[in-house]
């Protein structure tokens, strides 16, 4: 059943990624009908690696940025996608090789942990669906990298349970508060994706938001 069960997750992954990998196959670009265009870097080597440092955060207030400012800074977000797409193999990797038995605690959390990646790869699926888009880079920065931002603390919080999951082995107190606190995280994953996907489509129509 294990087997049936990481088939279909990783079925699921390579679908929401397929569009991820076409957009970046060669060189990173970025397609936008405000310029008639492929988007290649517009500044320095060193530029992108000065934003290389920064947080995803970094960019939560250009959306009142003029196109000829925004979109020299598309190149870095579409690497940040690459990037955060390669961490997935590395989650399902780590998750799939968690000690658990049938019906126990630990396979209670695998299962949560797993539910939690899943939700959070979602964020992809919206992204895919607005990246073709007549978007305002300015907006198209501010909502790539919020949903960038989303995508990674989720994967961080998966990162540091796997770390620590022995710690929680026969707690069933702990185990249920933990099992709460991702619940909180899939349906704050729910919440938010739905701002951003509304947000998208309010810069798409011309509406503020």
């Amino acid at each position: 059943m294990d087997n049936d069960r990481k088939e279909d997750f990783v079925r699921r992954q390579k679908a929401a990624f397929e569009p991820l990998k076409e957009r970046t196959e060669n060189s990173i670009t970025h397609e936008n009908a405000n310029c008639n265009s492929v988007i290649a870097p517009l500044e320095s080597p060193e530029f992108y690696e000065e934003l290389k440092t920064k947080p995803t955060t970094y960019y939560k207030d250009m959306k009142e940025l003029p196109d000829c400012a925004a979109r020299k800074y598309i190149p870095d977000i579409a690497r940040r996608y690459i990037e955060l797409e390669r961490r997935i193999k590395v989650l399902e990797s780590t998750l799939w090789a968690l000690p658990r038995e049938d019906r126990s605690l630990e396979e209670d959390r695998f299962e949560i942990l797993t539910e939690l990646l899943d939700k959070a790869c979602q964020g992809f699926e919206i992204w895919d669906e607005h990246v073709e888009r007549n978007i305002k880079y300015g907006h198209r920065v501010v909502l790539e990298a919020r949903l960038l931002h989303l995508i990674e603390s989720k994967f961080n919080i998966i990162e540091e349970i796997c770390a620590k999951f022995d710690k929680l082995k026969g707690d069933q107190h702990g185990v249920n508060n933990e099992r709460e606190f991702l619940r909180y995280e899939i349906r704050h994953c729910d919440l938010m994706f739905t701002e951003i996907h509304e947000s998208f489509l309010k810069s798409y129509l011309d509406l503020e938001w």
